[in-house]
C-alpha cells in the first residue's frame, strides 16, 4: 500500500524556495518523496524518528543543511495511511 502525501502550506512555500533556489536539493527532494510513498520510516536521507518538542516527526537529509520534516498516521479503521509535511528545516553551520 501506498502513503498518501499532504503538505502545510508552510511546507508548499518551502518547497517553492528551494526549486528556486537550490535546484539541485529540489531535485533530491523529489527523489525523497517518491521514495517516501512506499517507506515513510526508511531508506534513504537517514530517516529518524525526532524527540522532545519534535515528538512523533520524523527527519531525513535533503542536504547538508536541508531537512524534510515529516509525521506518519495510519489509520486502522478505513486501512489509510497518510503523510503530513510540516515543513523543510534549514540547518546553518
Amino acid at each position: 500500500m501506498m502513503y498518501r502525501i499532504d503538505f502545510t502550506d508552510d511546507a508548499k512555500r518551502d518547497i517553492a524556495k528551494l526549486k528556486r533556489h537550490e535546484p539541485n536539493a529540489y531535485k533530491k527532494l523529489l527523489q525523497l518523496l517518491e521514495e517516501l510513498h512506499l517507506h515513510p520510516s526508511s531508506g534513504t536521507g537517514h530517516p529518524k524518528l525526532l524527540s522532545e518538542d519534535r515528538k512523533g516527526q520524523w527527519s531525513r537529509r535533503i542536504t547538508g543543511k536541508h531537512r524534510l520534516i515529516y509525521t506518519i498516521e495510519e489509520n486502522l479503521i478505513y486501512n489509510n495511511k497518510d503523510m503530513f509535511f510540516v515543513n523543510l528545516t534549514q540547518f546553518f553551520d
